[in-house]
């Protein structure tokens, strides 16, 4: 794995901005930093997936022939797995983008799938539940929702060190040196807040863009 990541999509958070991030990582499973899991609020869930199925496309054949995701699509037809893909008029199967439904990696095999597994929760705090069987270590999680109190609880309730609220994979070198430290410290560097602080005996580190409105 190639520092996974995992991304959370709530009611009201930057739906575009999300699914930009989240197509990339479709079509480029195996990059650096790419989306690994997504959660998804019920609420929101259809809509989503019916815009991110509409920019599905074939996939590179370097993506599509790697043994890894010839692998996963083997084991997913085996088990008829429930997944999302392309149109199958523009999209051929066994080269399409995928989300896989409540499946883990760790279930799929060792090491990079090659698609993105894909959890629904009802509540914020009900998504820090829903992936509990996974095994494999994100190296980020970005949270998109309009309520920072509430991805703040988020935060506080997962294992996971790095958090990015309403921004996906910012540059956290600012912040890097007083986290290693143990040090609380915040920073404004380049229009981002970041922020490092303890919460539940958990370093963590958070980040947003600074002048994002957030509802209460």
């Amino acid at each position: 794995w190639n520092s996974p990541g995992l991304m959370i999509i709530c009611e009201g958070g930057d739906i575009n901005s999300a699914m930009h991030h989240l197509v990339t990582s479709l079509h480029d499973p195996f990059a650096e930093n790419a989306v690994a899991t997504l959660l998804v609020q019920e609420s929101v869930r259809d809509t989503f997936i019916e815009r991110v199925v509409e920019q599905m496309q074939q996939l590179d054949p370097q993506v599509a022939n790697h043994p890894s995701y010839v692998r996963t699509l083997a084991k997913l037809q085996k088990i008829k797995a429930e997944t999302i893909v392309g149109n199958p008029k523009m999209v051929p199967p066994n080269a399409t983008p995928m989300l896989v439904s409540d499946l883990t990696h760790n279930f799929l095999g060792d090491g990079p799938t090659g698609v993105i597994t894909m959890h629904t929760f009802r509540t914020p705090k009900e998504a820090t539940q829903v992936n509990l069987k996974e095994t494999l270590q994100y190296s980020s999680v970005s949270i998109w929702n309009e309520k920072l109190a509430s991805a703040y609880e988020v935060c506080a309730l997962l294992k996971e060190q790095r958090f990015m609220l309403n921004c996906y994979n910012v540059d956290l070198t600012p912040i890097l040196p007083a986290h290693a430290a143990k040090k609380n410290d915040v920073k404004i560097v380049k229009g981002y807040h970041y922020e490092t602080l303890t919460i539940n005996q958990q370093r963590k580190i958070i980040v947003f863009a600074v002048g994002t409105i957030f509802a209460n």
